[in-house]
């Protein structure tokens, strides 16, 4: 078929062999490089077959045939690929591509030329051809189709030197600013600025050279200096001899496509910066919660805890150090009991107004404060003292008890960023449980204790109104806390015959419930919605072994260790109730055991695995409501699977149960 129209799509390299062979097969042959030009000449002229690749740089082959098929263009395709590519659905399968061609070397140039001659014999015009005799564009319809062109269309003259422009049309003067008489005479280079690329500027050049079509995405300058991306192609354009007439440039503004794909692109690149942040994040702040549970489960007391703690800050990637220090707004100081990684030793003692600002606001506050190089006051702790990119201070507070404060020094950029300070903020709550769960065992083990007995000559105290409501004495057996600020009462009263109803009466009372009674006295609960600050003796070391209340007032007995400032436990009480008095102060060698024994009893009872299983449950509030944590979570950091935790907790919890149910299991 000799005067058949083939257009072939391929990329520029192997496209000549290819446009040769149909060539002298007899096809008028139609070369382009990519689909986007492609699909433009399909639609805008006669091809009797589209000869394509399958791999084409942009859009694949495929992806142009599927969009001409969604044209209204009825056109034979011959698609080849490489061996390896998957394959395309032929016509007779089902698919949009009449012939599909594997190439395996130079035999596949001759089965293509075939293939073009057999869609192109066989194929019938999806429509017949009216006659347009008379009817044809005149040279003053082209001049005017291209004068009024959305896209710019310029031609250049290779006769003349430097290819000038010899005519430009509206479109052209939009999109570069440079009306006719500006640009007429000169070579469109002229559009060239700073930002264009050098390699894209020779492909161009070479292309003309070679008197080959090119279609390019170049960084131009407006008149005024504002930048463009200009999609251009350039072809040639030959008169009836054959000869080299002009060069014809299609110029397309895709500025906007250009600025939406470097948006994208630097999106996709921040994302993956804070993706690889948090993979750093996540790994820094696994390590450090699992060895932090670790040190606190095998803690025996608080110095050991403490150093440790500092030590792990340090060798964790990302932290330059770390330190644990008690501060006292009576004295003014901050005394220094461990320290690693930051040149300072454990035992220094420096005044508070000394320190950087934010150790100041941590004390006052009890918030997690930080401060970066150069923000900070300067002195012994600050961050540029040390080597440190930025100091965070995280209070570590048990209740309203305050056991000091960690501070922790970054040596990257990327750490203790915001996200990362409350993890930290987590670890020095850990930190306050683990050593008030130390300092609450040393006082139900040691063999020294101080024995406090108070008086409560307030009626306002949560007993003894509980008492004036029944008219008679209650004597307080335990307190379970609940959520929020609420709790849960034991009480006995001496009155078997008291009446409950009464105490349901109290503003502070939700529920009353019987529990037991003998001839002499009664058991009962009581729920109510604030706690008594009986609780909240324990978390300044003291506990609540007895407590019995009248209408008119209470007396407790406190338990502490002696090195335990009684005042602060005093302080507790005279916070919430007048006449708060200490009658007596008394050490002993020895007590009364019970709590002791029962604790021993437990103890021995328990494995290594289910104590600890138990211990980091606690740390980490798995026994609060809401859960803060779940098993799995716990089961990570102890380096075990959830199955095994749960197994570990349940036998703890059920040897827990039974020493404290049946006392014969003490035994």
């Amino acid at each position: 078929m000799s005067t058949a129209r083939a257009l072939v799509v391929h990329p520029e390299d192997g496209i000549e062999r290819i446009a040769s062979a149909l060539d002298e097969a007899g096809f008028d042959v139609t070369t382009v490089h990519n689909a986007t030009s492609a699909l433009a000449k399909v639609i805008a002229g006669e091809y009797d077959c589209l000869v394509c690749e399958h791999s084409l740089p942009g859009d694949s082959g495929a992806e142009l045939v599927a969009a001409i098929r969604e044209s209204a263009v009825q056109i034979p395709v011959v698609m080849f690929t490489a061996s390896e590519v998957e394959r395309v659905p032929a016509a007779a399968d089902g698919g949009s591509v009449d012939r599909l061609l594997h190439k395996d070397g130079a035999a596949s140039l001759d089965r293509l030329v075939a293939d073009v001659s057999a869609v192109c014999s066989s194929g019938e015009p999806p429509e017949p051809r009216q006659d347009i005799a008379g009817r044809e564009a005149t040279a003053d319809d082209v001049a005017r189709a291209v004068s009024d062109a959305p896209i710019g269309i310029s031609l250049s003259d290779p006769d003349l030197p430097d290819y000038p422009l010899v005519h430009v049309n509206d479109a052209w003067e939009d999109h570069t600013g440079y009306p006719v008489e500006a640009a007429l005479g000169r070579n469109p280079r002229f559009l060239q600025g700073p930002g264009t690329d050098p390699m894209t500027v020779e492909r161009l050049s070479k292309a003309i050279q070679r008197e080959d079509q090119i279609t390019v995405e170049i960084r131009n300058y407006r008149r005024d200096g504002t930048p463009f991306w200009n999609e251009l192609t350039v072809a040639p354009v030959y008169d009836d001899d054959g000869e080299l007439a002009h060069y014809v440039g299609f110029q397309n503004d895709i500025t906007e496509r250009k600025t939406a794909e470097r948006l994208a692109e630097e999106r996709a690149e921040k994302l993956e910066t804070e993706r690889r942040v948090l993979d750093r994040i996540l790994g820094r702040v696994n390590g450090l919660l699992s060895d932090v549970s670790r040190i606190l489960v095998e803690g025996r007391n608080a110095e050991t805890i403490a150093e440790r703690v500092c030590e792990e800050i340090a060798a964790e990637p990302g932290y330059k150090g770390g330190w644990i220090g008690e501060a006292s707004s009576a004295t003014g100081r901050l005394e220094i009991t461990a320290a690693s990684g930051v040149g300072i030793e454990p035992g220094t003692s420096l005044p508070l107004d000394a320190a950087p600002r934010d150790v100041q606001r941590a004390v006052e506050t009890g918030e997690v404060q930080g401060c970066s190089t150069g923000h900070a006051s300067g002195g012994a702790l600050a961050p540029e003292t040390v080597g440190g990119r930025q100091l965070l201070v995280v209070p570590i507070v048990y209740g309203d008890r305050q056991y000091g404060l960690l501070g922790i020094y970054s040596s990257e950029g990327t750490a203790l960023d915001q996200r990362e300070q409350k993890v930290c903020e987590s670890v020095g709550t850990m930190i306050a449980n683990g050593l008030h769960a130390v300092e609450t065992t040393r006082i139900l083990t040691t063999d020294r204790v101080v024995e406090l007995c108070v008086a409560v000559g307030d009626q306002s105290f949560t007993l003894s109104r509980i008492a004036a409501a029944i008219g008679a004495t209650v004597e307080h057996l335990g307190t379970t806390r609940l959520d929020g600020d609420a709790c849960e009462l034991y009480l006995r009263a001496a009155n078997a015959d008291a009446g409950l109803s009464a105490i349901e009466s109290l503003p502070f009372v939700e529920a009353v419930r019987r529990v037991s009674e003998t001839d002499d006295d009664l058991t009962f609960t009581v729920t109510a919605t604030g706690s008594p600050p009986l609780a909240r003796i324990a978390e300044h070391g003291g506990v609540v072994v007895a407590a019995a209340a009248e209408p008119t007032g209470a007396t407790l007995t406190i338990e502490a260790a002696p090195e335990r400032d009684v005042r602060a436990i005093l302080d507790v009480l005279r916070a919430d109730y007048e006449g708060v008095e200490l009658r007596s102060r008394a050490e002993r060698e020895s007590r009364d055991r019970s709590l002791s024994e029962f604790a021993s009893a437990v103890d021995d009872k328990l494995t290594d695995r289910q104590r600890s299983a138990l211990k980091t449950a606690e740390l980490n509030g798995y026994f609060e409501w809401p859960r803060p944590v779940d098993g799995s979570e716990i089961a990570e950091r102890m380096g075990i699977t959830r199955q095994t935790f749960h197994q570990h907790l349940r036998a703890a919890e059920r040897k827990l149960v039974e020493a404290y149910v049946d006392p014969r299991s003490q035994r």
